[in-house]
């Protein structure tokens, strides 16, 4: 039953069920996809689509090359940012499968200066970011300056080890890019070779992956450029020197490529159907609560489907990409200008794909005394919460740690994202207290947070 508090709600939205009497969509409507979310004149996206091992889609919009007027094609090389932390989980997984590591070692076992405060603080719990160490990327002056400047991996991680650990492990899942560069460390001790040598020999030579390899100083063909759009229009991204993002985020590929990745590692061409189910699985906090995060991987609904995922971003560049097991359909995004959302593309391929229907938003004006009752900040858990902000006449969403996102109204309790799926819903529960309701990646079922 609808609760009045958020009647109207409903009448704002097309209802998200799977139209199973559509044809097969075609190339061309695909295609369309990506020419009606993108401009051919400005940097854009390279895609593809596979399902049950046979690719139905290829595609690109946009530019490689503003400067050039290079169009982006199948074979532009793309950085994939954090996409990068599957390939070392997996390596991770093809040690312990050698008997050069246990996931449940202690990581002062390969990594014995870096501080855990007395804390045991196990590969697996780098794995699925539950170890309780900082993220470097949160560190402003790091990020900002030191990221520009070439370093060993050993230096990097003395930088990384003076931030404070932020909770006990396994108390939380909280984003550690920091952690990924200890697993790199793990990898090149436990195998003695560098962690370049071993994704590239063990993982892309192995596989055929002739268009990815960690980014380097070498001349790489078909190598995209990535762009940030400012007010004033696009500029050339940022230097970052990749001795940062290391084993965090700086492998460069092609959608072609990570289908091929993909496949081999869900088939068990790559590693044990063992090791990729505990990749694929969420972990269990202390608390005996489940995070979506397994290894290097994310698991959670899209629709009525289970998906797993990960998204990408570095100076650039912005990817997406998801596998559903009931369909064995897997959707890559890869895209190299910060001002396009990869995600929100993939779900509209996706949702094409599956014959779901995407939600369908109309906006209305509402004041800010209708806003005020809903304004403040709404508990996801214990360490993380959504806030509700009004500032000079616009309405924005932030979650603890990130930034402030503008929410267009549908009602006064209703409210979505820009160029998203996503949108919130507020009621009252049996108790009278707010509910946020948060329904992202098409799902059916929100995520609810309550008002502090």
């Amino acid at each position: 039953m609808i609760k009045p508090f958020y009647t109207g709600c409903l009448l704002a939205l097309t209802l998200l069920i799977p139209n199973l009497a559509k044809a097969e969509p075609t190339v061309l409507q695909y295609q369309q996809i990506l020419n009606n979310t993108l401009s051919a004149s400005e940097p854009g996206v390279s895609v593809i689509i596979s399902k049950n091992g046979k690719t139905v889609f290829k595609g690109t919009r946009g530019l490689a090359n503003l400067e050039h007027n290079i169009a982006l094609t199948n074979q532009s090389v793309l950085r994939l940012g954090s996409i990068s932390k599957q390939f070392t989980a997996a390596a991770i997984m093809m040690l312990q499968e050698q008997g050069k590591l246990l996931t449940s070692d202690d990581i002062h076992k390969y990594v014995p200066s870096f501080p855990t405060e007395g804390n045991l603080v196990t590969i697996e719990n780098l794995l699925t970011h539950t170890s309780g160490i900082a993220n470097y990327t949160d560190d402003d002056d790091l990020f900002d300056k030191e990221i520009k400047v070439p370093a060993s991996v050993d230096d990097t991680l003395a930088r990384f080890a003076k931030h404070p650990m932020v909770f006990k492990p396994g108390e939380a899942m909280a984003y550690s890019n920091t952690g990924y560069s200890l697993l790199g460390k793990i990898v090149e001790v436990a195998s003695g070779q560098s962690y370049k040598e071993f994704v590239e020999q063990y993982i892309f030579k192995k596989l055929g992956m002739t268009q990815s390899s960690y980014e380097g100083q070498e001349l790489v063909p078909h190598r995209a450029a990535g762009y940030e759009k400012t007010a004033q229009g696009f500029i050339n991204t940022s230097y970052i020197n990749m001795d940062w993002p290391y084993a965090a985020g700086a492998l460069i590929s092609t959608p072609t490529d990570l289908n091929i990745w993909f496949s081999a590692l869900s088939s068990g061409k790559l590693i044990s159907k063992a090791s990729y189910e505990k990749m694929v699985s969420p972990f269990k906090l202390n608390d005996g609560s489940f995070s979506p995060y397994g290894y290097g991987l994310i698991i959670k609904p899209f629709n009525d489907y289970t998906v797993i995922k990960h998204t990408g971003g570095i100076n650039g560049f912005l990817a997406h990409a998801r596998y559903i097991p009931e369909q064995k359909l897997y959707v890559a995004v890869l895209a190299n200008s910060n001002h396009i959302n990869p995600i929100f593309i993939n779900e509209k391929l996706t949702a094409k794909v599956l014959g779901i229907e995407l939600p369908k938003f109309k906006s209305v004006n509402v004041t800010a005394q209708q806003l005020l009752p809903v304004l403040g900040d709404y508990r996801i858990n214990k360490n993380t919460s959504r806030s509700l902000i009004y500032e000079n006449d616009v309405l924005y969403s932030q979650r603890t740690g990130g930034n402030k996102i503008k929410l267009i109204p549908m009602s006064k309790t209703s409210f979505y994202y820009l160029n998203s799926n996503n949108y919130l819903v507020i009621e009252k529960n049996s108790q009278g207290k707010l509910i946020m309701k948060y329904f992202s990646g098409l799902s059916t079922t929100p995520s609810e947070a309550i008002k502090i």
